[in-house]
């Protein structure tokens, strides 16, 4: 064909993605109408990598100007940037990052491996950069005496373009991602060997699938990695040390996926392999049958042998990246998952943390005492599908599912009457139903799906299986808790007279106070009583020496005791005495307690004129009186505490108390509450009780517990107990009537 006479074609592109393909294509058809052959792979290339490097940094309209100049191409790729300046060219490593700033470099690098010539020159209104590559065998001198660059303000003179594959050195040093460095090994592959579509497929962390990580020419908007059966990947059952060659895929049984949907009819394939260890596949395909031959599968297999182990470094670094991500998540789950104590809130962190990593919609459910598996959560990426979801699995439990699949049949969810278009998209998704057990009970179900058309890889099911087990224990832990919280708060109010049988007494007001420690699963060791007798009324404070179930039983022995004995007539000092020696008979791990008890009995038919109290105080704090002028004094005295002595002996002491007066008694719970090092004490209690004048029994018990919150906030790390009687003073009827009405 004759090179003498000069042709140019020249053609506007936008700088968008689709610009890249149309670039080549436009080169490829210049370079067929000239009937250029030799070369012409290079020079597609090549300028493919000059276009997308000026898509991706320059951003602006760019031109592309192709000449033929005697036996030479020349290109011209010129952007509206001349203040830019180009990415350094040269040879640099594989990167794990996607960050723009970190490409470019490559297009250049390339012109340095393959071009004759390159260079690029600046005017006032553009950047332009170009190569020559000539179409004919030449000695060097020939080919330095024949090019003459335009505009070049450097120029980089070769002998001769190296052969094919040694340009693969620039890519495999070029500063690329690993998914970026895979998608310009399958071009370049894919335009050396003269197919219509090439892939990378590489084996997963466990060898058990292969994934799909870079192609062209397979589909027609971007690529996106998905995991194959090793049928849909290699042209055999298993893959083989060798590079192989289909020449009909749709008379191959092996071949019903991607490929023949593609369109692709012939193939070439050679392994990736690394110390005899196949990680990888590299694949050409053709529309045209019978298109590879045995040296097309020989060039394929010395590519395969130049990137098997940059490729194989970069998979292993990113299977790192992931596993760290996955520890990272599974570290985060453990300490969202260990904060909480309750089950529902349990189900909700479990759907959050799947959603956020895992996939696009989980759904929780737990099993009742009956068996039956109730919905706990759910919740999707959309909040304005979370109600659709709902109802789905509502309608619909989804089965057990631990292989990634749909979860629910289209004719069933129909049939439920969820046919609309986002149910039946729900249902046809991957996903997966993992069962959540502990100790060998089944505690629920969590479920996790994913959109139609995304994958699930075994990665993620393997995490979500971890993710599962997790959700499970700490689920197991907030059903114990609940379980044993409920128990020890049922115990709790056994030992407390209930409220509504709580006596009516003449002349009193009283109010009782009870706050366990910060614990809800243990039962306190404080508690009261308050109960009528034959004309008496008595009333009762202990506190238990330390806290659980010991402390119950002591508890529940003082108080069945006490009533049984104070409703036989005995006196005070006999109901301590044969108290202590109950105690002392039960063997008791916890068995010292101490106990103010108290009979009072009315002076005057209405007690208009007090109570007489007789009482013992067996080694608790001695109650406070209030009177009417606002002194503080003590009352009894104190003596032995319960339990701790056989040969003790108990006095009654009778005191009369008069209208107008209250009177306190609190367990130690109130007086050694701490801010720091400093305790509240008796003299504390004691000032606080004084400024309680003329407040009815129950605001006392109020002032006090707002006045023990601002001594120390939160510090209640004891059991507390309050008892408040206050003795009314006789009014008229009417008069009483006008103030209870008032408030």
């Amino acid at each position: 064909m004759p090179h003498s006479v000069t042709k140019t074609v020249r053609r506007e592109f936008s700088p968008t993605p689709e610009t890249v393909g149309e670039a080549r294509t436009f080169v490829k058809d210049t370079l067929q109408h000239w009937e250029v052959q030799r070369s012409a792979d290079e020079i597609v290339l090549l300028t493919s990598e000059l276009v997308t490097n000026a898509v991706v940094h320059a951003k602006t309209t760019l031109e592309l100007t192709v000449s033929l100049i005697g036996s030479d191409v020349e290109v011209v790729v010129a952007d509206r940037v001349p203040h830019q300046a180009l990415p350094k060219a040269g040879p640099l490593r594989v990167v794990l990052s996607s960050d723009e700033d970190s490409r470019g470099g490559l297009g250049l690098a390339l012109a340095e491996a393959i071009a004759d010539t390159w260079g690029v020159s600046y005017s006032r209104d553009d950047k332009a950069v170009w190569f020559r590559i000539s179409t004919q065998e030449r000695t060097k001198e020939t080919a330095r005496s024949s090019l003459s660059p335009p505009r070049s303000i450097r120029s980089h003179p070769r002998s001769s373009p190296p052969e094919p594959w040694a340009r693969l050195d620039a890519l495999l040093s070029a500063r690329l991602s690993p998914s970026e460095l895979l998608e310009r090994i399958v071009e370049h592959v894919r335009v050396v060997l003269g197919g219509d579509a090439a892939y990378i497929a590489l084996a997963t962390a466990d060898h058990t699938e292969w994934e799909m990580a870079a192609a062209v020419g397979l589909s027609a908007g971007p690529w996106r990695p998905f995991r194959s059966r090793i049928e849909e990947t290699f042209p055999a059952a298993t893959p083989e040390a060798r590079p192989m060659i289909n020449d009909d895929l749709m008379i191959a049984s092996a071949h019903r996926g991607v490929l023949a949907a593609a369109g692709m009819r012939s193939l070439v394939t050679a392994p990736l392999s690394v110390d005899g260890r196949i990680t990888g596949l590299i694949g050409v395909a053709s529309r045209r049958v019978r298109h590879f031959g045995k040296n097309a599968a020989r060039r394929l297999q010395e590519a395969a042998d130049r990137i098997a182990l940059t490729v194989e470094r970069a998979r292993l670094a990113q299977v790192e990246i992931h596993r760290r991500a996955a520890l990272s998540f599974l570290a985060e789950a453990n300490d969202l998952l260990s904060g909480t104590l309750d089950e529902q809130m349990t189900a909700a962190l479990a759907a959050q943390l799947s959603t956020s990593r895992l996939g696009h919609w989980c759904v929780v459910h737990t099993v009742d005492e009956l068996g039956t598996h109730q919905l706990a959560f759910a919740m999707h990426r959309d909040e304005n599908v979370t109600d659709i979801l709902r109802d789905l699995v509502t309608a619909l439990m989804p089965e057990e599912r631990r292989d990634p699949g749909p979860l629910w049949p289209v004719e069933k969810v129909v049939a439920a009457g969820l046919g609309d278009e986002l149910s039946l998209e729900l249902a046809q998704g991957p996903g997966i139903s993992l069962p959540l057990t502990a100790y060998g009970r089944i505690l629920g179900r969590i479920t996790i799906g994913r959109d139609v058309g995304e994958d699930f890889p075994k990665e993620d099911v393997d995490l979500a299986a971890d993710l599962a087990q997790r959700v499970s224990s700490a689920m197991e832990n907030a059903r114990l808790y609940s379980a044993q919280t409920s128990m020890s708060e049922a115990l709790q109010r056994s030992l407390l007279p209930a409220q509504e049988k709580q006596p009516v007494v003449p002349g009193v007001d009283y109010a009782v106070f009870y706050q366990p420690a910060g614990e809800r699963t243990v039962v306190g060791g404080d508690f009261y009583d308050l109960f009528a007798t034959d004309g008496r009324w008595c009333f009762a404070i202990g506190d238990v020496c330390g806290t659980g179930p010991e402390a119950a039983a002591v508890t529940g022995l003082a108080r069945h005791t006490l009533r049984a004995l104070a409703r036989e007539g005995f006196s005070p000092a006999h109901i301590m005495h044969r108290l202590n020696f109950a105690i002392l008979e039960e063997s008791l791990t916890i068995r010292f307690l101490t106990m103010l008890y108290g009979e009072m009995t009315p002076i005057g038919p209405n007690a208009e004129r007090g109570m007489r109290i007789r009482l013992v105080s067996a080694g608790h704090p001695l109650p406070l009186r209030l009177n009417r002028h606002g002194e503080v004094t003590t009352l009894a005295t104190s003596q032995p505490l319960l339990g701790a002595f056989e040969d003790v002996e108990f006095f009654t002491e009778t005191v009369e108390v008069e209208p107008g007066d209250v009177l306190l008694a609190v367990t130690d719970g109130v007086t050694e509450r701490r801010n720091g090092d400093e305790m509240l004490g008796d003299e504390g209690l004691v000032e606080i009780f004084s400024r309680c004048s003329g407040l009815t029994a129950q605001a006392v018990i109020s002032r006090i517990g707002r006045e023990l919150e601002a001594f120390a906030p939160g510090g209640h790390t004891d059991d507390t107990a309050m008892l408040v009687l206050r003795f009314l003073e006789p009014r008229p009827a009417e008069q009483q009537e006008r103030m209870l009405l008032g408030g």
